[in-house]
């Protein structure tokens, strides 16, 4: 979840120098966000202080540099900053494993499919020359700059969102009748989504078959595994997430 969306992004783009500092800022916010999250959780700790504190440190050098490189980004603060104030509120209330918390860590690292796209592209949120950007579109070719940018990020936070109901119900909220019903239908709402922007050329047939693998799986695993009087192993989980994660991207990307 930390890494496809800004590589999603920077496919959609192209490369450049922007990119560094960037993935450098994201990655080291991630291990920012945890560890202060984790100060937080055990009542603030002396012990969890000094990886909060270092890890702060050096995601706050790397802002700096990316805002020398690339300033323009500065205008991502304005939608980060509630995501981060309610999910250190979660962390400080010991909620951070709530539905709430998981949808907004998942829309924040959605959100960085177009942060990336930015970094690499000219003109935020549209503007002169946007209406076809590099190095491609949407599979007919009728959507592309910021226009495809915004569906893609859409689609990509919208498969970790159903991830997030997924797992629950293979997991924590196992057995839990309310949450497989919403996981279900949660997908199968994507898979009739997607089938019909298949259906308007403005995805991939191979994208929409993904979703609906997903629907599939949704109602399935959890169901199967409650028939067995088995609960389905994490590791299994998380290695199913990965393949899907890279194909729900590469649908996106290859036309």
């Amino acid at each position: 979840m930390i890494t496809i969306p800004p590589l999603v992004g920077m496919v959609l783009s192209g490369p450049a120098l922007a990119h560094v500092p960037l993935l450098g800022l994201w990655w080291a916010g991630y291990l920012a966000f945890f560890a202060v999250g984790l100060w937080l959780r055990s009542r603030r700790r002396p012990r969890y202080l000094p990886a909060a504190r270092t890890y702060m440190l050096v995601t706050a050098a790397l802002a700096l540099v990316l805002l020398v490189a690339a300033p323009s980004l500065a205008v991502w603060a304005l939608p980060y900053a509630p995501l981060v104030v309610v999910t250190m509120w979660c962390s400080a209330h010991r909620k951070d494993r709530s539905l709430l918390n998981d949808t907004v860590t998942v829309v924040a690292a959605g959100l960085m499919t177009a942060v990336a796209y930015d970094a690499g592209t000219p003109g935020l949120w549209g503007g002169p020359g946007s209406a076809v950007g590099p190095p491609g579109g949407s599979a007919d070719g009728a959507l592309g700059g910021w226009t495809w940018t915004w569906l893609v990020t859409a689609l990509v936070t919208a498969y970790f969102l159903g991830t997030v109901l997924y797992v629950k119900t293979n997991i924590r909220e196992r057995g839990n009748r309310a949450y497989l019903v919403a996981s279900v239908a949660f997908h199968g709402a994507g898979a009739a989504a997607t089938a019909a922007l298949a259906s308007a050329g403005l995805v991939t047939p191979a994208h929409a078959l993904v979703w609906g693998a997903l629907a599939v799986r949704a109602a399935a695993v959890p169901l199967v595994a409650a028939r067995l009087g088995r609960p389905v192993r994490p590791l299994v989980i998380g290695v199913g997430e990965i393949v899907f994660s890279v194909l729900v991207a590469a649908t996106l990307l290859v036309g």
